[in-house]
């Protein structure tokens, strides 16, 4: 009889955990991508002006370093998304809060030297 109870719970258990579905919440990654579109358009304009000479030539170690810190955010959204899309029924919180975070060290970065 336990044997059975045990094997009834443990089913019972499977069918439950089988049934979750993934909380991975589309908006806050949109919003992640969103937030990197406009801190990557500035580092482009950035970026422009620089190679135009429009502004002092001590600009070109900055743009390397926005890009390094664009190509991590970069990998960080393409990850969070890959993650939630082959990873149904799992959280992908942590990968979207890891974008999120790249996306503001850069935004940081840029504030730090006054890209505008």
């Amino acid at each position: 009889m336990k044997r059975i109870l045990i094997s009834l719970v443990l089913a019972l258990t499977l069918t439950a955990c089988a049934a979750i579905k993934n909380p991975f919440d589309k908006p806050k990654l949109v919003t992640v991508e969103a937030s990197y579109g406009a801190v990557l358009s500035l580092a482009v304009g950035y970026r422009d002006a620089c190679a135009k000479r429009l502004i002092p030539p001590d600009c070109r170690p900055i743009v390397k370093q926005m890009q390094a810190y664009g190509l991590r955010a970069q990998n960080a959204i393409v990850y969070a998304r890959t993650f939630s899309k082959n990873n149904p029924t799992l959280d992908a919180t942590d990968a979207i809060l890891v974008a999120r975070d790249a996306v503001t060290v850069l935004k940081d970065y840029q504030s730090k030297v006054g890209v505008k």
